[in-house]
Parts: C-alpha cells; structure tokens; sequence
C-alpha cells in the first residue's frame, strides 16, 4: 500500500466496525513495518463516547449519512484508497428499511471518489440452488404487519455483493464471508444460559453449524486490508472455525468450558424469537440473528457447511474455539 492512501470503516459504531477499527490501529504495533496509513471510522453519529474510544487510539471519526445525504460521503472517501463496506445491524443503526440504501450512498460515492479496494463482509452463505420459500423462519407473529413489506436481511445483503460487481471491476472487489453464528450471539442468550443451565437453539435436532469467534473475523478483515489489492482482490473467502457442531455438540462444549452441564433446549420459532426480544429489547436485532440462525437451520443441498482453511491463508493463524470463548466469557454465563 502506497503512503499517504488512508483506509475507511463503514459502520464503525457498531461492535464489530470498532473492533475493526482497534484492529487496523493495532496492526502498526504488531507489525512495525507497515507504513502509517490514515484509518477513518464513518459513523452515523459522532457522540463522545465514539470520539473518545475511537480517536484516543489515534482513528479519525467521521460522521457519516449514506441514507438522508449520500453526497457529503464522495468528499470524505477521496483521502480513501480502501473501503470496509461494513453493513451491520447489531449497531443498531442499519435496519431491514435502510441497510441496502446504507450500502448504496457508500457504492455510489466510493466510484465517484476513485476507491481502489472495496471489502465486503458478509454473514450469508451462498445458496447452491434457488429457495422456495424463502430459508429463513416465517412463521407469523402476534404483532401486525408492517405496512410496507420489508426484504428480509438475506435477501438485501445479496443485492450488494450484485451492486459491487455491477459498478467495479472484479479486481476491485474482495467478498469475505463468515458463519452466521458468531461466539460472541451466544452473550445474548447469557441469561437463559445461567439461568436454566441449557443453551435456546432452533428447533432442529438435526441442525449443523458453522461457528466463528468476531475476533477471527476482524483479524481477516484487517489483513485484507493492509494488504497489497493484488493480493485479495477479485477474490472471495470464507471465515470459520476450527470445527461443524451439532446441538449436541455446542452443548458438550459449554459444559466443558463453564464446569457444568449445560443441555439444548430447541424452541419453535416463536418461541426463539420471544427468547431473543426478551434478551436484546430491539425487534430489528432479533431480525438480523433469526435471519443468520435460520440459514443455519437448512442443511442439504441449499447450502454447503464446511470448515475452510481461509483465516489461515489469510492470516498465518488458525481461529478461536467455541469452547475458548465460553472459557474466555465463563463470567457472563454463571
């Protein structure tokens, strides 16, 4: 990478964007080689609290409306030769109405402004063949529909990796995709864990997943990024963990972490999703993970479970293990 070309973060208010951010910082010290590359953290609002834990660490924060004023982003990308195009719900700040709007001021303007690079994570699997009905669970709920009908998140984030290929060339662009279930949703059933000692899951016995720990994710991404665009771009990854689980499995891994017997309990869509609202408090997020933990419910010829070696080429490392980050996290589940 050529000094004086500055990285930007898309979506760094959320958990996984900060962590992005912290990563790319940490880069510098970890590898004292690299050349000292400007790291922008576009956030949606830039409140005290963003200011003073992402520019304490020397990132510049900058606010950011790709929905209400796509324009004002052109000015702020043309410093830019590499975009995170980070589009994560759990910020709560994206939702199902304004994700695909969010990803396209942030397309429209890195063409504009000349981006080199463009990065884009996703947590949605490549389907083999077309779906009907749609994967993810439907099932109906006690609450009135909304009044305009809203794509599911699958479906939206589909439509960007379509957008990317139709305004770059492939060289430009680089699709990291991680599993569904990340570790680090298991914090948001903590309470039912500890509570009655048995993991809430969808109501598949014969379910498979694909884990990854957030913190082998940003490694990735970071990477990528720091990295020559010949290196990474034009190309697609797949970041997972070390192992597939089954409901059986998750469960041995816990006990062995927390130092009891933790058992599953498969709950009924509804149900799981009354389990999450109680937990989160916001609908939008419990969306986005029945979204992710309903793709992981189809197994068969939809979708390909596999455990690749990409974090590794990628890195030179291997990833975390679900039963490191119930070790790791023993306190948040008793």
């Amino acid at each position: 990478m050529q000094s004086g070309n500055a990285i930007h973060t898309a979506g760094a208010d959320g958990e996984l964007g900060a962590s992005v951010v912290r990563g790319l910082l940490e880069m510098k010290n970890l590898y004292p080689n690299l050349q000292n590359v400007p790291i922008y953290a576009g956030v949606h609002h830039e409140t005290i609290q963003s200011s003073t834990v992402l520019t304490e660490r020397d990132a510049l924060v900058v606010e950011i409306d790709p929905v209400n004023h796509p324009e004002s982003i052109v000015y702020s990308l043309k410093k830019v030769s590499k975009l995170l195009l980070l589009v994560d719900p759990l910020s709560r700040e994206i939702t199902r109405r304004d994700a695909l709007a969010f990803a396209k001021g942030y397309i429209n303007a890195a063409k504009e402004a000349g981006v080199e690079h463009i990065v884009f994570p996703t947590p949605f699997a490549k389907l083999n063949i077309p779906c009907s009905p749609p994967l993810t669970p439907t099932e109906e709920t006690d609450e009135k529909k909304d009044i305009e009908p809203v794509s599911p998140y699958r479906d939206q984030f589909e439509t960007i990796e379509s957008l990317l290929k139709e305004n770059f060339r492939p060289s430009q662009v680089t699709i990291l995709r991680y599993p569904g279930v990340l570790n680090q949703h298991f914090l948001y059933l903590a309470r039912y864990i500890t509570e009655k000692s048995k993991i809430p899951l969808i109501d598949n016995p014969h379910v498979i997943f694909e884990c990854c720990d957030i913190s082998d994710v940003v490694r990735a991404i970071c990477h990528i990024l720091y990295s020559p665009v010949q290196r990474h771009g034009g190309k697609e990854y797949k970041i997972t963990g070390p192992n597939l689980f089954t409901n059986n499995e998750i469960s041995a891994k816990a006990s062995l972490a927390l130092g009891r017997e933790i058992g599953v309990d498969l709950l009924p869509i509804k149900e799981l999703r009354q389990t999450l609202i109680n937990a989160t408090h916001d609908k939008e997020e419990v969306a986005y993970l029945l979204d992710l933990w309903g793709l992981q419910g189809q197994i068969g010829a939809a979708r390909k479970v596999q455990v690749t070696r990409d974090l590794e080429m990628i890195t030179g490392g291997t990833g975390k293990s679900l039963r490191e980050f119930f070790e790791n996290n023993r306190s948040a589940f008793i």
